[in-house]
């Protein structure tokens, strides 16, 4: 692997590749830490490109270089600098060069009460500073953008079933999960402003140093959606539960143009973006991992779980 890295920072005139750890956490494309004789960074790369992946996984390269570069403005918190990338020549490999974050991850940060609430609140500014980027539709842009958002959900929802069948599998719960969509759509019908979605706010994706909030990273799911599509991810499974998420709320609303309740239409758009993404996860485990796989299993059975609770949730609204 060094090897290839050492051809692609050629292309690019990054200097004499010293050192490469491949580093943990990826799933959909190899990532690796990256030191040369100056600075160290973060390589992203696809080494297939002929796997099959997930409809809205085509072209992801591309669309993160654009989100990155919408990012770059970003003030209450950093997101990489790209130094180069490659999606469209006839290279062998596609590609993304970004710094190198330090720091660590919030899912592996053993944080005080205190620390952890600061961080959450920061957390929350951010998110209304990334929804501040409009766009000139709804989705995935990689995927074409649609004129309304529940144009773009039903979009993502029926290819997710789809590529569900490719792989000669059912969307789990698949009556529920229509009867919740139908019933709750109209959810989004009010919303006129396409806003930029991070889509994978876990804790594997926020950077920690100091006991502060330091960067986020890996925007390879970013669409143009809703406010709530981007408060889905620090738990998954639970109900929302406004007073366990009050610090981040609260920053969120502390410099939103638009506040957020998670009241009415509100929480109905919290719990079936929820649904999107167990769905998401639920069918990529068909596409990344072998049947034999504990993150096959795992990841099979927690999507499940996802699509389960956010059915469940607007059930009872």
């Amino acid at each position: 692997m060094k090897d290839i890295i050492q051809n692609i920072f050629d292309r690019h005139s990054l200097g004499v590749v010293k050192e490469v750890s491949e580093l943990k956490g990826g799933t959909f494309n190899r990532v690796f830490g990256v030191s040369t004789e100056k600075r160290k960074y973060a390589v992203k790369v696809v080494c297939d490109s002929k796997k099959e992946v997930l409809t809205y996984e085509k072209g992801l390269i591309e669309t993160e270089v654009k989100v990155y570069e919408l990012l770059q403005g970003t003030q209450s918190v950093y997101f990489p600098k790209i130094h180069g990338f490659n999606y469209a020549d006839g290279y062998e490999h596609k590609y993304l060069i970004m710094d190198f974050v330090e720091g660590s991850m919030l899912n592996k940060t053993k944080l005080s009460k205190e620390e952890y609430g600061e961080v959450m609140y920061s957390l929350g500014k951010a998110m209304a500073e990334i929804h501040r980027v409009r766009g000139e539709g709804f989705g995935y842009m990689q995927c074409g953008l649609k004129s309304t958002m529940r144009e773009a959900y039903l979009s993502m929802t029926d290819n997710l079933i789809a590529d569900a069948r490719r792989k000669v599998r059912d969307i789990p719960f698949a009556d529920r999960v229509r009867r919740a969509i139908d019933e709750n759509i109209s959810a989004f019908d009010s919303v006129t402003v396409p806003v930029l979605n991070h889509f994978d706010l876990w804790g594997g994706n926020i950077v920690v140093k100091d006991g502060k909030l330091s960067a986020l990273i890996d925007c390879e799911r970013a669409m143009f959606g809703v406010p709530e599509g981007d408060f889905i991810s620090l738990d998954y499974l639970a109900p929302f539960n406004i007073e366990k998420n009050r610090q981040l709320v609260e920053g969120y609303n502390s410099v939103a143009s638009e506040k957020i309740s998670f009241e009415g239409d509100s929480l109905k758009r919290f719990y079936l973006m929820r649904l999107l993404l167990g769905m998401i996860v639920f069918t990529e485990s068909h596409y990344r991992y072998g049947k034999l796989s504990p993150m096959y299993i795992g990841s099979k059975i927690f999507g499940r779980q996802v699509i389960k609770n956010a059915v469940k949730g607007l059930e009872n609204i």
